[in-house]
């Protein structure tokens, strides 16, 4: 009775406590004849993740049960821990567009060659560092100790701080130079700030023996990040401890500032679709999950290479592109319509999110870009998109230049001075972050090298970006930021992408976010339309409006009416009505699933089953899921039995034989040609209903999908089936949470 009182704490008449035994016995008796239809709504974790939620230590069912609300809302009603947690708000299969959901490991893209788990990286030390940085940005000269323990001396070292990178708008070049602007040196074995983004440490031998003192015997470019509040362009010597002072008394801390904008901190890798980042950053993904981080399931890239599908999110709508023919010679979406690939246009008029949140608000803003190349970059190549470059700075801090003396007379390679470069890369991000968590700003670095040829390459930055992670979240970082990591696309150029999953890795890419601390219960609406919209059919351009409302706070009570142009905002309601062209994807790169029942030869010497084998043999899979699942003590297999649709689904040919753009006639109709011989569908969807009951007698309806791996004959349950018909007194999407408040109530 104690434990009743406790958890029930109802403030209404005496006869409550009669009301409430009454309701559960009710709810006993009668629950065979009451049947709910499903509100269908996405899930924070795959089957296998779920079904170790299951499995953790709970309180008691009698506490579980006393929590649940069953006479309907009430606000002072305590809800239980699914019914605040559910682990699927909105479920995939509840769309117009059957966009598919791949396995992280499916079978076509696991072999050696494709899916290396290379997790470490040797690089050999082929020159030893007289200078070196920390992981805050600051300098150590160590000259004398390059080889310990042998000493050198009569070592001196200096830093040249550099700009440029710029284009002289007269001329239209000079994109390349390399500008000193200060020569300072610098003493050794100390901590020392370099107030400038971009500098480069030399070191010079200055004894009587030696031959050519004027030519440094080791120099390397540093990317620091400069302090409008110091002295411009100088060396600073700086504390090694904040904590503590000299004689080791601790210190107080300061207290953070109060914040009153959002701010934006996005890491991308080129070619990275999100199953290739689950499948080769296990440890990164863990660490998110722990943060909450939210990926976008149905996201779609809306054109082929990097800048074409980052433009539409930094920029949105260009004035240029809209005077261009929404359609092409083909009838589908212009790639020109999107971004002009011919105008050449001047990227210093853009205008970038960043650009708005400083001059409108006065955040700070960063633009990190690896360029690969001191040809290249996203606003240098191709050269038809762009005027080669800015003509100033199109941010508070850019590092085109440190770029330019990385890749100066150096061609990338995977190793660079005993290290993986990209870790360095990657630390300008986390570094602005900190930097500012207490200031608003607006951050991009966009990392190229390292996953361009080949995604499996990214493993090796996995534990050091699962660290980097975890000591942004320790260090505040995150607190009050939109953190997001993305791909532009999938791989477009390693042997991956010729495969069937291959192709809709390259069309889906990744895409996380992570709110600040504190939004879903500041702004409760616009997070339940995320958690919804995470699992529709989405694109680039709903991912800018999402941006722009943060970079405007059009949240809550400032939401106002939504902005004319393409999109939709992740906060606002998205229909589960689109299709590809409601979200400017073109055919040849549009994932929503074709009929393929008509297709009697999905791969050379191999004929599909009769239906009605077919079909037993997928719903044999679903039983045999549901018995691996655990979820035969909740669910009547012997009751089950399908209904008269059975649909057979694959992705249409433009993208299964990797179209790049439908405007060439002569590739289409090879296409065409090569799709007669052989439809290469490696593997085929399947979607039918199934009906029967719990185990307690209550009806049960749900929507299956399957995927036959066609070579080998092997089926397996695609995602968990969507639920449509549960129990009264147990309303959550999720099949999962279905069967464990089930358990709980037959248990109690």
């Amino acid at each position: 009775m104690i434990m009743w009182v406790r958890n029930v704490k109802r403030k209404v008449h005496p006869f409550r406590f009669f009301m409430i035994g009454f309701a559960f016995l009710a709810a006993f008796l009668f629950t065979a004849n009451i049947r709910t239809v499903n509100q269908f709504i996405p899930i924070d974790s795959m089957n296998r993740a779920s079904r170790f939620l299951t499995e953790r230590k709970e309180e008691s069912a009698m506490d579980k049960l006393l929590n649940m609300n069953v006479f309907g809302d009430d606000d002072d009603e305590p809800k239980s821990e699914m019914e605040l947690n559910p682990l699927l708000t909105y479920h995939p299969f509840n769309n117009t567009c059957k966009f598919p959901v791949p396995n992280i490991y499916a079978e076509d893209i696991m072999p050696f060659h494709l899916s290396e788990r290379m997790r470490t990286l040797k690089c050999e030390v082929k020159v030893k560092d007289y200078a070196s940085m920390d992981t805050e940005g600051y300098i150590y000269a160590h000259p004398h100790f390059v080889d310990w323990p042998r000493i050198e001396r009569d070592i001196e070292c200096k830093v040249d701080i550099i700009e440029g990178g710029l284009r002289q708008e007269k001329r239209n070049m000079t994109k390349n130079d390399i500008i000193v602007k200060k020569t300072i040196d610098i003493p050794s074995n100390e901590r020392l700030f370099v107030n400038a983004d971009a500098f480069i440490v030399h070191c010079y031998n200055t004894s009587k023996k030696a031959v050519n003192p004027e030519v440094p015997i080791w120099k390397k470019p540093f990317p620091g990040m400069k302090d409008k509040n110091l002295p411009e362009d100088e060396v600073l010597r700086v504390k090694d401890l904040y904590s503590y002072s000299d004689y080791g008394n601790k210190l107080r801390d300061q207290v953070a500032k109060t914040v009153d904008r959002y701010s934006v901190d996005i890491l991308g890798f080129d070619s990275t679709a999100r199953t290739m980042f689950l499948r080769h950053m296990p440890r990164t993904v863990e660490v998110m999950a722990k943060l909450d981080y939210h990926y976008l399931y149905g996201y779609t890239k809306v054109a082929d290479n990097s800048m074409v599908n980052l433009a539409p999110i930094l920029v949105g709508d260009m004035e240029e592109a809209l005077k261009k023919p929404k359609f092409d010679a083909s009838g589908d979406i212009n790639i020109n319509w999107i971004l002009p690939t011919e105008d050449r246009m001047d990227p210093t008029k853009l205008n970038f999110l960043w650009k708005i949140m400083k001059e409108k608000y006065g955040c700070q803003s960063l633009f990190n870009e690896d360029i690969s190349g001191k040809s290249l970059g996203l606003f240098n190549y191709p050269p038809t998109e762009f005027q080669p470059g800015f003509t100033e700075n199109p941010a508070d801090h850019y590092y085109r230049v440190y770029y330019l003396a990385v890749y100066e007379k150096w061609r990338y390679e995977a190793c660079r001075d005993g290290e993986q470069l990209q870790n360095e890369f990657i630390n300008i991000w986390r570094r602005f972050a900190h930097r500012y968590r207490d200031i608003c700003h607006f951050g991009f670095t966009f990392v190229t090298t390292l996953t361009h040829e080949a995604g499996l390459v990214m493993e090796v930055l996995d534990e050091k970006l699962a660290a980097r992670l975890s000591e942004m979240h320790l260090e505040g970082d995150l607190d009050n930021t939109f953190s997001i990591i993305m791909g532009d696309h999938g791989n477009r150029i390693g042997a991956v992408q010729r495969r069937y999953h291959g192709r809709i890795e390259e069309r889906m890419p990744l895409m996380a976010v992570r709110f600040p601390n504190g939004f879903k219960e500041k702004y409760p609406e616009e997070y339940k339309n995320f958690l919804d919209n995470k699992f529709k059919l989405t694109s680039n351009f709903d991912v800018h409006k999402m941006l722009h409302d943060i970079v405007h706070m059009r949240l809550g009570e400032n939401k106002g009416n939504a902005d004319e142009g393409r999109g939709i905002s992740l906060f606002d309601v998205i229909p589960n009505t689109r299709m590809c062209p409601d979200v400017t994807v073109a055919e040849n790169f549009c994932m929503c699933m074709i009929d393929v029942s008509n297709v009697t030869n999905p791969l050379p010497n191999t004929t599909k089953k009769k239906i009605v084998e077919q079909k037993k043999d997928q719903f044999d899979t679903l039983k045999n899921w549901l018995k691996t699942e655990k979820l035969d003590d909740c669910i009547d297999v012997n009751s089950l039995e399908t209904g008269d649709d059975f649909k057979e689904m694959a992705i249409n040919p433009y993208s299964r034989f990797g179209l790049r753009t439908k405007k060439n006639a002569t590739a289409i109709q090879m296409m065409q040609e090569k799709h007669k011989k052989n439809s290469e569908l490696n593997y085929l969807n399947f979607e039918f209903t199934v009906s029967g009951s719990y185990k307690n007698s209550d009806p049960l309806s749900m929507l299956v999908r399957t995927e036959l791996f066609v070579e080998k004959n092997t089926s397996q349950l695609i995602f968990e089936p969507m639920i449509q018909e549960t129990p009264a007194f147990c309303r959550f999407v999720s099949i999962f949470d279905v069967c464990q408040c089930l358990r709980l109530r037959l248990s109690s």
